[in-house]
């Protein structure tokens, strides 16, 4: 492995890290070692570096030294895209099996160096690659994909592509030539598969036929939907009818979209035959296919994160509204790689729909969020009942008045970080004149100095410094002038000026509509007394003067005219100083996912990979179950097998005395058994018998046994033998209905039994985990996670992130790249994981107990694995400590080292023993798809070179310089100040990538803010809906009709017709054994078992947001077409379920 640029801090660190999973592999080797799981041999390998984990991923394809060549080649040409075609070029020399084999494994070897290794669309993504024949008679590549190259990415999409023809010229494979049939077939097909799945991109007719005319490789796929196309069918060179989304979202989302990149590796290379990139860019030239930001000097409201609104999630602002969130640029500890920060009374003021962890849709600069809390900008200002407008900085300001709040007049700040306007390649735009922005102007015209009482100064000294400094007004003092137009302004200068006075310094009016109103969009704060406005001190003077009024002996006077276009030039003039715009760029935000910290639990839950169906006692998944099923066979079988179910599990065999079983190891003998084929044959049994109680008794027993041995043990030495485990044979045992895996191997028993008692449930590759919803840190306190400083030290925290020894909880350090702060919740789990371990390795590998977990806290300093659900490798972390939050605190390099961001990604955490001793690549799915979310590899060292790219877009300024706030007023291209903003991708290759990160806006706590969202703890569909309504209604920045209108239109609406079709082409299902039939059988029952059928679609199912949308419509007055459009929806489900041929009539009907 290359080194890698560290301090020497940093190596001691990693040094630790693989000493201590050394100490984890030997303990799980020894364990395995004992024969009790699939293989003998811990089956998740480690890998330093990018080049090893592709080589290890890639294992099954022969390419030994294939790290070592990726290393030399990076090293020559630095850039991975380059690298990847380097490699596969090379690999194009390196015979394999057949031609078709040569092909095939060069392309996945490219795309796996794209994908770092971690993704499965490697292994999966390409179904395989072939070479075929031209109508002429020549030979050109087919690229078959299947549906996990969505995983890839649009980049990974379209390299692929590339690599395959560099591949194939390299090879002397002619290009593919399509016939018209197969151009107008993809020109059907991508359209059909937009209506079936999603699709970030539609490219046009013209440029499909463009694309895949010219594409000199066939872009193919399997059939991954169950539409198929209705013309272009049954062509000689396409093998399925099916639609293709593989094949659609390589030519849509990755040659489309990803154009501009393809054609620089083309042009960088010198590539011949990929012109026609080139061709469908100048078609283009003026589309803008990514939410780049505004063309013009002026910020438009962007409708595009309101269109998938969903009822029960509320919006927050509509687009560039008045009281929607205020753009303020910094960086939290918690924000950064798409995560932003709000302030928590905030969080409060959206009725705790807004929580630490949920995910929020956003105008601008990218798509999503994930809300973490910082306190140190501005909080929402809120409408009392009973006429008082308030600010509130913090909560407890808001929680103590929210009983009588009617309105939120102004969100608040949402924090947002120059690197996001970066990633997204957004350009910048205005922000609100911020205190960070008021002290560089002091310190540029003052030596970099700034005078002691800058930051909280009399209105007086304010108006000094705007002299003595040449600097607009205070932002203490500032208001939202900007946000009223001048005939607003001179009303409530008129106004000011005929009606007003000055009380014990405050500036008291009567009470009216239309000045109260431009009192409240100024954001001035006041009170309503004895039907009086009393504003408050703060901004008394700041108004008298902006208005160019002047106070003698409480009475008020005109001092200046009111002059110019804008108002701000024309309060500037008034009160002989600048004021700039508090406000100048609102951001639109809706809910997204809710936040999310629970276990992974199957539905249903399993507790032992085992399966327990047979064909005479279907849909049994525990053993309570088979045992009554087998009980109810007395009556009915007669003979020796009558407690035996016959299941579908592979054939095993005893090396010793022959044995033929299912089990991975031999309870007579105690030795690993080998699998062997099945025996094949039209009438041969290829299920094995299975005495599931007598099976199940002796785990108990053989558990038992171990128990009382190792009890004794400790008792003859004078110790604590402490505490048999209690084990009862009527307690059930959660199994599988059906094993998917190819060779149907199960799990030994004993583990499930131990799970069951630890009250833990496991996933279908052996393991056991917790998912959490990924959020970003750089930098924390000790007494925010729960660490004492004794183990801060222990972990290597010995200072503080300005470099002071580390003496007090409160002292803020810089978080180590692969340590994660967890969910408590997560964390009181992992001690039930960490004790069925302890109980797996005592009473199933006879090894001494390793975790003696009694609470979270014993857990600190564990390794443990994190893993994306759409990847194939996971990285080593370390847990330091807990949080309040549902989610998982990381370093942003941790999170994009699983390929993910902070948007709302969630991921899971495996105790890394867990993984060690149970996964088994034996127990994955034999299916398409099937690799993914599994640890096929173990990253155990982080390289920033190495992870997603959007992590090298994090800053690490502890300020921003006023250079960067004169771009953003100019609306430059973020990229135009880069080399000023210390982005972490200028420091990588040098040891600052790991450390040294700064940040602009701390908070007082990183758990500050409301843990559970109101989505999650309110009950029914309608009570988040109206609940919903409700805030929307209370928000100035949210137009309520509106709201109501999307959820009718977006959500229930489209609900109730699916639901009418749904229920008019349902099946029927058994109720007894699950069997499901598309129309009703003659008989009426069902045919395996005669049973009763039922229904899977009711009616009340369907009805069921029918009443609750009339509702909405008439409270909220929504337009005639909607309302007769819910009529029509009526009409149809009548005369679906009301037969009107029949009456019900009573007596008195006759009379």
């Amino acid at each position: 492995m290359a080194e890698v640029a560290t301090s020497q801090e940093m190596k001691e660190y990693f040094k630790k890290l693989d000493a201590d999973t050394e100490v984890l592999y030997q303990i799980a080797e020894k364990a395995r070692k004992k024969g009790k799981d699939p293989t003998e041999v811990v089956e998740i390998p480690r890998a330093e570096d990018l080049a090893s984990r592709v080589e290890k991923l890639l294992e099954d394809y022969h390419v030994e030294g294939l790290a070592d060549d990726i290393r030399r080649l990076t090293a020559e040409y630095g850039n991975r895209e380059i690298v990847a075609l380097k490699v596969a070029e090379e690999y194009a020399n390196k015979p394999a099996e057949s031609k078709e084999k040569t092909l095939d494994r060069a392309v996945r070897i490219g795309l796996a160096i794209i994908t770092e290794g971690i993704l499965v669309a490697p292994l999966e993504g390409i179904a395989y690659t072939r070479i075929r024949s031209n109508n002429d008679g020549t030979e050109f590549a087919d690229l078959v994909f299947a549906g996990p190259i969505r995983a890839s990415g649009g980049t990974g999409q379209a390299m692929s592509v590339l690599i395959c023809d560099v591949v194939r010229q390299k090879m002397g494979i002619d290009r593919y030539k399509p016939t018209p049939e197969e151009i107008g077939r993809m020109q059907e097909e991508i359209p059909l598969y937009k209506q079936c799945a999603n699709l970030q991109f539609m490219p046009e007719p013209d440029d499909i036929e463009l694309i895949v005319s010219e594409c000199p490789v066939m872009v193919d796929g399997e059939g991954t939907e169950k539409v198929e196309l209705g013309g272009f069918r049954d062509l000689p060179r396409i093998e399925t009818n099916q639609v293709r989304g593989g094949a659609c979202l390589v030519i849509a989302e990755g040659m489309c979209l990803k154009a501009s990149k393809l054609k620089k590796h083309v042009d960088k290379l010198k590539i011949q035959g990929w012109d026609f990139i080139g061709e469908y860019l100048n078609r283009h030239k003026t589309v803008d296919t990514g939410d780049k930001g505004e063309t013009k000097k002026k910020v438009e409201p962007a409708t595009k994160y309101l269109r998938d609104m969903v009822a029960g999630r509320p919006i927050f602002g509509h687009p560039c509204a008045k009281g929607a969130f205020r753009l303020r640029y910094g960086r939290a500890r918690t924000s950064g790689l798409a995560s932003l920060a709000y302030n928590p009374a905030s969080m409060y003021a959206m009725d705790e729909f807004m929580a630490l962890g949920t995910q929020c849709k956003i105008e601008r600069p990218g798509k999503a969020c994930v809300v973490t809390p910082v306190d140190t900008i501005e909080g929402p200002t809120v409408l009392l009942s009973n006429g008082d407008l308030v600010y509130c900085q913090t909560k407890e300001d808001y929680l103590k008045i929210k009983h009588i709040v009617s309105e939120v007049v102004d969100n608040g700040e949402i924090l947002v970080p120059y690197g996001e306007f970066c990633e997204n390649n957004h350009v910048l735009v205005p922000c609100g004149y911020a205190l960070e922005w008021h002290r560089e102007e002091i310190k540029a015209v003052n030596d970099g100095n700034l005078p002691d009482d800058w930051e909280d100064p009399t209105y007086d000294r304010a108006k000094e410094m705007c002299q003595q400094y040449n600097v607009a007004l205070h932002p203490k003092f500032n208001l939202f002038w900007n946000e009223i137009d001048m005939p607003a302004l001179i009303e409530l200068r008129d106004f000011v000026l005929n009606s007003g006075e000055i009380t014990e310094g405050n500036l008291t009016l009567p009470r009216e509509a239309g000045p109260k109103r431009i009192l409240e969009d100024l954001n001035a704060t006041h009170k309503v007394r004895n039907n009086r406005i009393i504003v408050d001190e703060r901004y008394t003077r700041p108004i008298i003067d902006c208005l160019g009024l002047e106070e003698k002996d409480g009475k008020l006077s005109k001092r200046a005219e009111l002059e110019g276009e804008e108002t701000l030039e024309a309060i500037s003039k008034a009160a002989g100083y600048e004021v700039r715009a508090r406000v100048m760029t609102r951001i639109g935000t809706r809910m997204g996912r809710p936040e999310k910290a629970k276990e992974r639990a199957g539905a249903p839950l399993v507790q032992v990979l085992m399966a327990l169906e047979d064909e005479n006692h279907p849909a049994i998944r525990d053993t309570i179950s088979a045992a009554k099923a087998l009980d109810a066979d007395n009556n009915t079988i007669d003979g020796a097998n009558k407690r035996l179910l016959h299941v579908d599990m592979g054939f095993r065999k005893c090396p010793e005395c022959g044995n033929l079983t299912y089990r991975v190891w031999c309870r007579d003998c105690g030795v690993h058994t080998q699998p062997i084929p099945k025996p094949k044959g039209k009438d041969v049994d290829t299920t094995i018998p299975v005495d599931i109680e007598a099976e199940y008794k002796a785990a108990l027993d053989a558990i038992k046994a171990i128990s009382d041995r190792n009890r004794a043990i400790l008792t003859d030495r004078g110790e604590d033998p402490g505490y048999a485990p209690e084990l009862s044979p009527k307690e059930t045992l959660r199994c599988c209905d059906v094993l998917t895996s190819r060779t149907k191997t199960p799990e030994t028993l004993e583990k499930g039994i131990l799970r069951r008692k630890n009250k833990v449930s496991i996933f279908r590759d052996g393991t056991i985990r917790y998912d959490m919803t990924d959020i970003p840190l750089t930098h924390f306190k000790p007494r925010e996670i729960g660490l004492s400083i004794e183990n801060a030290h222990k972990l290597g925290y010995t200072h503080d992130w300005n470099g002071a020894p580390l003496t007090d909880p409160e002292q803020t350090v810089e978080l180590k790249v692969q340590d994660i702060i967890p969910a408590r919740d997560c964390g009181k789990y992992l001690v039930k994981v960490a004790n069925f371990i302890d109980d797996e390795l005592e009473y199933i590998y006879d090894q001494p107990r390793f975790y003696n977990a009694t609470n979270e806290s014993d857990l600190i300093g564990s390794i443990a694995f994190g893993l994306a659900p759409h990847t194939s490798g996971c990285i080593l972390c370390r847990i330091i400590g807990y949080s309040e939050v549902r989610g998982c605190y990381g370093h942003p390099f941790y999170h994009a080292s699983k390929r993910r961001n902070c948007d709302g990604d969630e991921d899971c955490v495996i105790l890394a023993l867990d993984g060690l001793l149970n996964f088994s690549r034996v127990f994955l799915p034999d299916r398409r798809g099937g690799l993914m979310d599994s640890p096929l590899v173990l990253t155990t060292r982080l390289d920033p070179n190495e992870i997603d790219k959007e992590a090298h877009n994090v800053d690490c300024r502890r300020y921003y310089p006023l250079e960067f706030y004169r771009a953003a007023m100019d609306m430059k291209d973020p990229k135009e100040i880069e080399k000023i903003m210390d982005l972490v991708g200028g420091r990588i290759g040098s040891p600052a990538q790991y450390e040294g990160l700064g940040f602009t806006h701390d908070t007082a706590d990183i758990s500050e803010g409301p843990k559970e969202s109101a989505y999650t703890t309110l009950g029914s569909m309608t009570d988040k809906m109206m609940a919903q309504l409700e805030l929307g209604k209370k928000c100035r920045g949210v137009d309520e009709r509106d709201v109501a209108s999307k959820v009718i239109n977006k959500h229930f609406m489209p609900d109730m017709i699916g639901n009418l079709r749904s229920f008019a082409t349902q099946t029927v299902r058994c109720v007894k054994c699950g069997s499901k039939y598309r129309r009703v059988p003659l008989s009426g029952v069902c045919t395996k078992c005669g049973n009763s059928l039922t229904m899977t679609v009711h009616e009340a199912s369907v009805r069921k947001y029918l009443r609750v949308s009339q509702e909405v419509c008439e409270k909220y007055d929504l337009d005639d077409y909607t309302r007769n459009r819910i009529k029509i929806i009526e009409l149809s489900m009548d005369s679906l379920f009301n037969n009107d041929k029949v009456k019900k009539c009573k007596l008195n009907d006759f009379f």
